[in-house]
């Protein structure tokens, strides 16, 4: 006996919409996470050479060999000295800043967070820059392998921008 029921074409587009649905939001979640993890590392990192007091001068051996034995173990993930020096600026910059600051750029790609820190602002036009480039969808680095996995993470940049324009709402609220 076939207990199959029937499914109609606008059900099936329903089904469809709502995995699609599914589907979309957990690509989502995962970019926030991923861009989360990843920027905590990278102020981990930038914490570690700070407490050290790893400097310019003494230090870009021990850097260089950090650098090195990294790469050698996590070869797809970009540590080179330069982008260990960027940690330890990331950690010095923002490390004294408002929480507030801190969060809005936290939910920024590297690269952004590069450019903003080269701007060298205060902590009023660093929080407006960063909140302007969220508002702005200037976004175009979260669609680029990113350098923690073996995968390509491709999330449309219009629902990667409504995602974190809600998320600073939701941290606007809170404050």
């Amino acid at each position: 006996m076939n207990t199959e029921i029937e499914i109609t074409d606008i059900d099936y587009k329903s089904i469809l919409t709502n995995a699609i649905a599914v589907i979309d939001g957990a690509r989502l979640n995962i970019a926030r996470v991923v861009n989360t993890t990843v920027t905590t590392a990278y102020w981990e990192i930038g914490k570690i050479l700070h407490e050290r007091k790893i400097e310019s001068k003494h230090g870009s051996n021990v850097v260089n060999r950090l650098s090195d034995d990294l790469k050698e173990r996590y070869p797809d993930m970009g540590l080179s000295p330069r982008q260990l020096w960027d940690m330890k600026k990331f950690y010095e910059r923002f490390y004294v800043s408002e929480p507030k600051l801190r969060q809005a750029v936290a939910v920024l790609p590297w690269s952004h967070i590069l450019k903003l820190m080269n701007k060298q602002l205060d902590d009023d036009r660093m929080f407006y820059y960063a909140t302007q480039t969220i508002q702005k969808g200037w976004l175009e680095d979260m669609g680029k392998p990113i350098g923690v996995a073996d995968y390509r993470l491709l999330i449309p940049k219009d629902e990667l921008k409504a995602l974190i324009e809600d998320e600073m709402k939701i941290f606007s609220q809170n404050l």
